[in-house]
């Protein structure tokens, strides 16, 4: 099965980023590993934040609940990560990626007790005229979710908080009435609007706000196109 090449954007560790690329000058110097690092705030009574990995800041405008960045070039290995509120440091982790592979980050869990979460994304190319799906539970206060469709039947089941999927294949190029449901009772959590999923594309569905939230921490469901 093809592997997705690394599609990212930028290097966000800049200023190394320039001095390695002078030392490139020189044959015998071996370029830098480099991962795929998107990110997804998941933190649904978060502030608005700013974004650093070690002490290079991602994000341009704030980074509020439900933002999501693509893939950003990174250097492989171990990192810090930290989110900011104006000048002060509110939540710091340490995550580790290998080289040539994509992940995740997300910001997740209530504000007073957010952390990381590093996710890697097994992304293939899908077959002709397919899509690929994940699902994710990332409800800090919620239980197991199944992800299926509005005729009932189910597609990915028993997702806990935080646990990471299997990308499944659908048919693409056709409209999805997708439905998030308890995993125990077969009640429905959250009903999607109708959405269509182009062929060839990789897709990462999210349960997202608090399981007995309002307003805009309501539970809900976001879809992230991953490729």
């Amino acid at each position: 099965m093809k592997h997705v090449k690394l599609f990212a954007i930028a290097i966000i560790t800049l200023p190394l980023a320039l001095s390695i690329t002078s030392c490139l000058k020189d044959k015998d110097t071996p370029a830098p590993n480099v991962s795929g690092l998107s990110f997804i705030n998941a933190s649904p009574d978060a502030p608005s934040v700013n974004l650093f990995v070690d002490q290079n800041r991602v994000n341009d405008d704030f980074f509020s609940f439900g933002d999501h960045i693509d893939y950003l070039n990174a250097y492989s290995g171990n990192r810090s990560v930290y989110a900011y509120e104006d000048s002060e440091e509110k939540v710091s982790g340490k995550i580790s990626m290998e080289d040539g592979k994509m992940y995740s980050l997300f910001l997740a869990g209530k504000w007073d007790e957010a952390e990381f979460i590093l996710l890697e994304d097994g992304l293939t190319n899908p077959e002709e005229g397919k899509v690929h799906l994940r699902f994710l539970n990332m409800i800090p206060d919620a239980p197991a979710f199944d992800l299926g469709l509005s005729e009932g039947s189910t597609l990915i089941s028993n997702k806990m908080y935080k646990e990471n999927g299997d990308f499944i294949s659908l048919e693409g190029d056709k409209k999805y009435n997708f439905v998030i449901r308890n995993h125990s009772d077969n009640q429905d959590v959250v009903s999607l609007n109708p959405v269509t999923l182009e062929a060839g594309h990789i897709y990462t569905i999210w349960a997202s706000g608090l399981k007995e939230g309002s307003g805009e921490v309501a539970p809900g469901a976001k879809i992230i196109r991953n490729y």
